[in-house]
C-alpha cells in the first residue's frame, strides 16, 4: 500500500511537471496568417480655410494665418493685449464638404501656462452660440461630439486674457479632431 501511496505521489508530480512543460512549449508558439492592406489617398473633405479676418491688423503687425497643404494643418499667430481681454473673431474657418455631417472635438495636447484665459471658440459663420468653446489651458479631448452640418462651414474665433506673466510668447498646440462617428476617439 506504501508503495502505490509513494508511487501515485510520483505520478503526480511527474504529470504536473510534463503539464508545465507542455505550457512553456505551447506559449512559445506563434502562428502568422497574411492580411494585405490597401490605403488609398484621397483629397480630404474637412479641411482649415482662412476666414474674413486672417491677414487683417493686429494690435501688433498682423493675425497671421498660415494653411498646411490640404488644409490639413494650421497654424495662427496672433498679438493679444497684456492685461486686456483680446477677442479675434473669424481667424480661420473649418469647412466639410461631406454630404454628411462630422462630428468635431479639439485635443489640446500642450496647453498655454503662462496666459490667465485662452479660448478657441467654433460659431457657426454667421455669427449665434457657440457650437462649442475650447479651454486652452487645459490638455486632452474637449467639445467632443459637436457637429457640423453636410457642405457647411464654421468659423473659428479665439479669446485671451493676459494678466500676468513675463514671457513675450507661448504657443499652445491643438488637433482638429473629426469623425462620422459619435464613439470617442482613442
Amino acid at each position: 500500500m506504501n508503495k502505490i501511496r509513494n508511487h501515485t505521489k510520483e505520478l503526480i508530480v511527474l504529470t504536473i511537471l510534463l503539464a508545465v512543460a507542455v505550457s512553456v512549449v505551447n506559449a512559445a508558439v506563434f502562428v502568422y496568417y497574411p492580411i494585405s492592406i490597401t490605403a488609398s489617398w484621397v483629397k480630404p473633405n474637412v479641411y482649415f480655410a482662412k476666414g474674413s479676418n486672417a491677414g487683417k491688423t493686429d494690435l501688433s503687425g498682423n493675425i497671421g494665418v498660415n494653411i498646411g497643404e490640404d488644409g490639413t494643418s494650421l497654424q495662427i499667430t496672433i498679438h493679444p493685449s497684456r492685461r486686456q481681454t483680446t477677442y479675434y473673431k473669424n481667424v480661420s474657418l473649418i469647412v466639410n464638404e461631406y454630404s454628411s455631417a462630422v462630428y468635431i472635438g479639439f485635443n489640446v495636447t500642450t496647453p498655454f501656462t503662462n496666459i490667465d484665459e485662452a479660448y478657441l471658440i467654433v460659431r457657426p459663420v454667421s455669427g449665434g452660440a457657440p457650437l462649442l468653446t475650447v479651454n486652452l489651458k487645459n490638455s486632452g479631448l474637449q467639445g467632443w461630439s459637436r457637429t457640423i452640418d453636410a457642405n457647411s462651414k464654421v468659423r473659428i474665433d479665439l479669446r485671451f486674457k493676459i494678466d500676468k506673466g513675463t514671457e513675450d510668447s507661448e504657443t499652445a498646440t491643438v488637433q482638429l479632431v473629426y469623425s462620422f462617428s459619435t464613439e470617442s476617439p482613442p
